[in-house]
């Protein structure tokens, strides 16, 4: 992985390498419950100490450390248009949009149930936004079944967005079901022999388990060795303990338990070490997503995945707060700004989400377009060199002189300066003259701008009758109409 770039860190070296052993005492000594047959016997082969009656594995650290060993540094994530592929190296942060959001807050100010016709929307938005790396349908359309929501998210970005798709482990049909919509959309596109355009994505659950249902969805991707973003959840103070160190410790151990019998089974498949982890509100009774507490463990993770050599997802540009306004803004600047000099390889969530996890704003996504461009200023800091320390220009103009017409200037200037699309910086009459929008309100119109000229590469017409097809069989299977 690409170590180029300079990154914020919370943890020393020292305290890396104390949290990394903790996380290997954990799964030594405290184990996991992983309830899948084939998993335990892998383990076992390779010399765990496994009890099949209570489901359990031990998972001794030099059979976890040979498993680090065989992490890929990196991957691309191949999208159906070869010119969108990700290269997930350490290089770059790339965001995607919410993925199971259930509510919109649409363009007339509304907030209500996200439907079918908003999923298409939002993939159509991320292929048109140039910081929306990754598609995702932002939003879970009431009343869908597992299967048919799987089904439908999978078809839906394939078909409304031309960058790189995710998919997930809920269960094995699922699996099969989202392969093969991989496979046909390989079908259509030039990618290497043997590579799909999706990578998958799944949530360990804590504290130290998995269900059935996942881990045997997991095992389906696993053998077609597809690149995988395994990210914890932890609760600290509810299912995991109360310090972030500890909350790190066990979600470390989650994340080495899952990705070691990914390498015992299909060597050198590519992980991804996430963190879907913040603080249990003791008050509330939730999992807030704008706590600086979950950006703490955001830049953790970032930080133990370098010290692993290998890529990293954070959750970023989310807000607690239910409508826009300072709070939101607080929120997805905090999150945002820290994946990025973190180094985080990819931020799910990282626009438009609201009320803790449960909305999308179309007005926010574009607002978390423009932060995100900020934070990425910031991220690129001061270039110097000795062209640049401008010597040379300010002997040129010297004492009293102005710089506005210096060969440097023309050259610099626009380099330098971070232009916002939808802060304003003018004056209050001649803002108040041109209309008096607030930035949201200019978002709304961008939005609308957006929907109504952007259409993504379509995809061959037989391959999207093959995705109707698949998602049609999922209804059927569902017994929907």
């Amino acid at each position: 992985m690409s170590d180029s770039r300079r990154y914020f860190e919370i943890l020393t070296p020292d305290q890396v390498r104390q949290l990394h052993e903790t996380a290997l005492r954990v799964l030594a000594e405290v184990g996991m419950w992983l309830p899948n047959r084939e998993i335990l016997e892998v383990f076992h082969d390779a010399g765990a100490r496994v009890d099949f009656d209570a489901q359990t594995v031990l998972i001794p650290a030099d059979l976890v450390e040979g498993s680090i060993d065989k992490f890929p540094s990196g991957f691309t994530w191949h999208a159906r248009n070869p010119a969108n592929s990700v290269a997930l190296d350490g290089s770059e942060t790339h965001f995607s949009f919410p993925d199971s959001a259930i509510n919109i807050i649409d363009l007339d100010g509304d907030h209500r149930p996200g439907t079918a016709a908003d999923g298409e929307d939002i993939c159509r938005l991320c292929d048109a936004l140039p910081n929306m790396a990754i598609a995702s349908t932002g939003v879970t359309p009431p009343e869908m079944p597992t299967g048919v929501l799987e089904a439908w998210h999978t078809k839906t970005m394939y078909t409304h967005c031309s960058k790189p798709v995710f998919g997930v482990c809920r269960n094995e049909e699922i699996s099969h079901m989202i392969l093969r919509m991989a496979e046909v959309v390989a079908d259509t596109c030039d990618l290497p022999e043997g590579q799909l355009p999706i990578a998958i994505i799944m949530n360990p659950v804590s504290p130290l388990f998995n269900t059935p249902d996942q881990l045997k969805g997991m095992l389906v991707h696993v053998r077609r060795g597809l690149p995988i973003s395994i990210s914890p959840e932890v609760q600290a103070g509810a299912t995991g303990p109360a310090t972030l160190a500890g909350t790190l410790v066990q979600q470390t151990a989650e994340f080495l338990g899952h990705a070691t019998f990914v390498q015992l089974i299909s060597p050198g498949t590519p992980v991804v070490y996430g963190t879907v982890s913040s603080v249990f509100d003791m008050k509330k009774m939730m999992l807030p997503y704008g706590a600086p507490e979950a950006d703490l463990l955001a830049v953790g993770t970032a930080q133990v995945a370098r010290y692993y050599g290998i890529p990293s997802r954070t959750t970023g540009g989310s807000s607690d707060a239910n409508a826009l306004g300072m709070q939101a803004g607080v929120d997805s600047l905090m999150s945002t700004l820290l994946s990025i000099i973190a180094g985080a390889s990819f931020v799910l969530h990282g626009a438009g989400e609201m009320e803790n996890t449960l909305a999308v704003s179309y007005e926010k996504i574009l607002v978390d377009e423009d932060i995100i461009n900020m934070a990425r200023r910031i991220a690129d800091g001061i270039e110097v060199t000795p062209e640049t320390l401008g010597f040379d220009v300010i002997e040129e103009v010297g004492p009293q002189g102005h710089f506005l017409e210096t060969d440097h200037t023309m050259k610099y200037f626009r380099k330098e300066q971070f232009e916002p699309a939808l802060m304003v910086r003018n004056k209050y009459d001649d803002w108040e003259a041109a209309g008096g929008k607030r930035a949201e309100e200019r978002a709304r119109d961008r939005v609308r701008e957006l929907l109504e000229s952007h259409q993504p590469e379509p995809l061959p017409e037989q391959a999207v009758r093959e995705l109707e097809a698949i998602y049609a069989s999922a209804k059927r299977s569902a017994r929907i109409e």
